[in-house]
């Protein structure tokens, strides 16, 4: 990856890059280029008992397959350029008040929490 150390795929303190989808990494990888900012991870993989832990996860999580991020996003001009750019690349957005969730299911949506 050209942008994202596999450093930055933590599931608590566990590093999980090598379970993250390698079609998803080159297409977050792209989105950062075309992003042209610093994206932060805040939750990558997951396994089931890590994700039932967090309050709204849902079972069917695209982060328990390693075809999901969670990007910290605090402003609306970041907001806007994940958002348009993910979509270009095929990528689903979840739109929250302080992240934005990215990944890569076959039928594309956008959607809040």
């Amino acid at each position: 990856m050209r942008y994202f150390e596999e450093s930055e795929f933590m599931m608590g303190k566990e590093n999980v890059f090598h379970k993250m989808d390698s079609i998803f990494l080159t297409r977050l990888d792209l989105l950062r280029a075309l992003v042209n900012e610093p994206l932060s991870i805040t939750s990558s993989f997951r396994s089931e008992d890590y994700n039932s832990n967090i309050k709204g996860s849902s079972k069917r999580s695209y982060h328990l397959k390693g075809r999901a991020v969670d990007l910290k996003c605090n402003n609306g001009t970041l907001r806007r350029k994940i958002t348009q750019n993910a979509l270009k690349l095929g990528l689903s957005v979840g739109v929250a008040k302080n992240f934005i969730h990215v990944d890569n299911r076959t039928n594309q949506i956008v959607f809040t929490y």
